[in-house]
């Protein structure tokens, strides 16, 4: 008997979760831009699902019906913060700094980045309920935990503070009065 491979779905959102982690480093490490408290949130989502993905496609877990939804725990989590983030940024409650290629915020990449990889896991998961029996309780829960944990992150963040007077930091913030 061949070994069995990891499904296409999963393997993409492996692949869309290290361009998020790695887009997410690069913000910070790169371009020397200071995470706020939502945005280590978001990254550190996005470290769970590829951390997830990596050992159920490189260990013989992706045969069982689990990785996808123990990925999409984290994915959904991450993208709440992403959704809330953007929210935030896009009625003026935040500002954000433009992202990597300069056109968007970075709270729209991170949201892009975490409907790009749910885009990915949500196929594999509907593919699990009905070829190895997931259970949709099993999907249920992982969607509600996941919406439970963006709450807790949400509702913990410490407020942005004001930007110093004398520069404009590369952090997200709230508006200035100036």
């Amino acid at each position: 008997m061949s070994p069995v491979r990891p499904s296409l779905p999963t393997v993409a959102a492996l692949i869309a979760a290290a361009i998020s982690v790695a887009g997410s480093l690069y913000l910070s490490l790169g371009m020397g831009l200071i995470a706020c408290p939502l945005c280590f949130y978001q990254r550190t989502f996005a470290f769970a699902v590829l951390g997830v993905l990596i050992l159920g496609v490189f260990t013989r877990a992706h045969e069982t019906a689990y990785v996808n939804v123990m990925a999409l725990l984290p994915a959904v989590a991450g993208g709440l913060v992403a959704a809330f983030h953007t929210y935030l940024d896009g009625t003026g409650k935040l500002i954000c700094p433009k992202g990597l290629l300069r056109v968007t915020t970075t709270a729209q990449e991170s949201l892009l980045s975490f409907a790009l990889i749910l885009a990915c896991l949500v196929p594999g998961v509907v593919a699990d309920v009905r070829r190895k029996g997931l259970s949709v309780a099993a999907v249920v829960a992982s969607l509600l935990l996941g919406g439970a944990f963006a709450y807790g992150c949400i509702v913990s963040s410490p407020a942005p503070s004001p930007p110093p007077p004398e520069k404009r930091p590369l952090i997200c913030h709230p508006p200035t009065s100036g």
